[in-house]
Formats: structure tokens, C-alpha cells, sequence
């Protein structure tokens, strides 16, 4: 009998990502989660074979029917929607709890590290991550914590390159000549999807997925490559010079950099491509992608 599994933020990347690859799989059955069933995305998945379901994580009441029966259910937070990192934690509490009474035999969590804890500074988008991460450790919840990397789609929007006067492009990532893991989130749906298969094996473990390993130069020289004639190069901001640029999350986003290459966190490219061999590198996802990236650059 095909598995039910719930699964949260299905209209977003991350979600999404795990609802339609899922969908492909005769072995499982996918209620996808929104706040609005009527969105183009949610019809889709509708369209697909999902069961579409109305839920927020920020009502409690509505999460033990959307959880009804699952045997798993994936969950995904948004720190960036309401950058709230007290509101994330109430989220991730609630749907643990939540799944804990259901009788969830599987939650696929999608996590990161407490940088605080570990670094002793603050990078509020992973400690709230990291502080769910805790709280489902500390109920015995059966959980799969899964870790994203930097994500390849952030060259075509976060942080895309910037035009210089000579006519070359920078890529604003304060690496300072460290590597740094990425991956694509798209692609990371049948990484989730093989966890869900063998489930048993994956409860409480951390799984770190990367599907390269490159510096800020290196990524450069990919997309001069493939975007040629364009010139593209890597920035000498430090983290700590990006913290000060002065935008919504910009102190966030300099202390994930500093992290990153500080403290090097548990990312895989062998197991992520164990879990899903097809996983791009960076190089073919540019190869794929060549119009989205010229297009974010006009």
C-alpha cells in the first residue's frame, strides 16, 4: 500500500521539490499543505494526484487533520517570510507536537545548524532551525533532519552578480577564498525521496546534502565559461564587511558566510549523490540554466 506523506511548504522550492518528486513514485501518496488551495501551484499538484489540504503552521488547530493517517510528512520552514526567529520556533514546536500526537512513524525536517551555540555568534535563520532541531531530538521524535546548502538558484535572484564599471561581474559571496557547499534546491527531491523509501535506517541522523564543493573563484569560472563572453570574478568582501551592508538580513546572511567557511559544516556531496545519484554539480546546472542567468543579469 502506497505511503501518505504530508508534506509542508508544497507550493514553495524546498517543498515542492519533495511534493512533485514524490508524486512520480507509485509507492507513495502525497497531501501537499498550503495556505491557499486556490494558487496556480496547488492546483497543479491537485492536478498531479495530490490530495490538496489548508493548513498554517502558525494555527495548531489545523495541523493534526492535515497529518490524518500519515505514515511521514516533510516539513519546511520560512525564516525569510517574516523574519521572526520566535515565530519559526513556535512553528517547528507546533508541528512536533503535532506529529508526535498524530503517531507519525516518519518526519523528514528540513534543519540547520545553532550557530550560536556552536559559534557563539548569532545567525537567527539557522539558530531557529537548529533550537527545532533540539526540541525534536528532546520529545524522541522519529525525525530525519535534512541540511541544505547555499542554493545554486540564489546566482539567479539573492544574490546575483553585479555589473561593474569594466564591464565584469562580481559575485557578492564573502567567502574570502574558502569553499563552500551548494546545491540546487530543486534537485533535492529525490534525495528526500530515497530517506522516505528507507526510513527506518535514516531515523535520527542528520543528512547534509551539497551537490558541489567550490570557491567563490571557482564558481566564477564556471559561469565565464558558460556565459562567455561575459567576465564574472569573486568578491575580497569579508563576511564581516557584508554584515554592515545595510539590508534586511544582511547581518543574517554575513554570519552564515562566516560560519560556512569557520566552522565547515557537515555537508556531503558522496552521500548526497548515494541518496540521489543525478544530483547536478554546479557545472551542469549552469549548462541548464544559461537563459535564467543571462536573464537575471539584464
Amino acid at each position: 500500500m502506497a505511503k501518505l506523506i504530508t508534506v509542508f511548504g508544497a507550493t514553495g522550492a524546498q517543498g515542492g521539490g519533495v511534493a512533485n518528486t514524490l508524486l512520480e513514485d507509485q509507492d507513495f501518496k502525497v497531501r501537499a499543505v498550503t495556505r491557499n488551495a486556490s494558487s496556480d501551484k496547488a492546483k497543479a499538484l491537485q492536478a498531479k494526484g495530490a490530495e490538496v489540504v489548508t493548513a498554517s503552521l502558525d494555527d495548531p488547530s489545523t495541523l493534526g487533520p492535515a497529518l490524518q493517517g500519515a505514515h511521514g510528512v516533510y516539513v519546511v520552514t520560512n525564516y525569510w517570510e517574516h523574519m521572526d526567529l520566535e515565530r519559526e520556533i513556535r512553528q517547528g514546536k507546533s508541528i512536533a507536537d503535532a506529529a508526535k500526537a498524530a503517531g507519525v512513524l516518519h518526519v523528514v525536517f528540513s534543519g540547520l545548524e545553532n550557530v550560536q551555540k556552536i559559534a557563539g555568534f548569532p545567525c537567527p535563520h539557522f539558530d531557529a532551525k537548529g533550537l527545532i532541531e533540539e526540541y525534536m531530538t528532546s520529545i524522541e521524535l522519529p525525525v530525519t533532519f535534512v541540511r541544505f546548502s547555499f542554493y545554486y538558484e540564489n546566482y539567479i535572484s539573492l544574490l546575483k552578480p553585479q555589473k561593474q564599471e569594466d564591464g565584469t561581474y562580481v559575485l557578492g559571496v564573502p567567502m574570502e577564498g574558502a569553499a563552500m557547499d551548494i546545491v540546487s534546491a530543486g534537485d533535492m527531491g529525490p534525495a528526500v525521496r530515497a530517506i522516505f523509501k528507507s526510513w527506518a535506517q535514516w531515523i535520527r541522523k542528520a543528512v547534509g546534502f551539497s551537490g558541489d564543493k567550490l570557491t567563490i573563484q571557482q564558481t566564477a569560472d564556471i559561469l565565464s565559461k558558460h556565459l562567455a563572453p561575459k567576465v564574472f570574478k569573486a568578491s575580497d568582501m569579508t563576511a564581516d564587511a557584508f554584515a554592515q551592508l545595510g539590508f534586511p538580513g544582511a547581518d543574517d546572511l554575513g554570519n552564515m558566510f562566516k560560519f560556512y567557511r569557520l566552522h565547515n559544516p557537515d555537508r556531503s556531496v558522496e552521500l548526497t549523490r548515494q541518496l540521489h545519484p543525478a544530483a547536478k554539480s554546479f557545472d551542469k546546472w549552469v549548462a541548464e540554466n544559461k537563459e535564467a542567468l543571462l536573464n537575471a543579469l539584464d
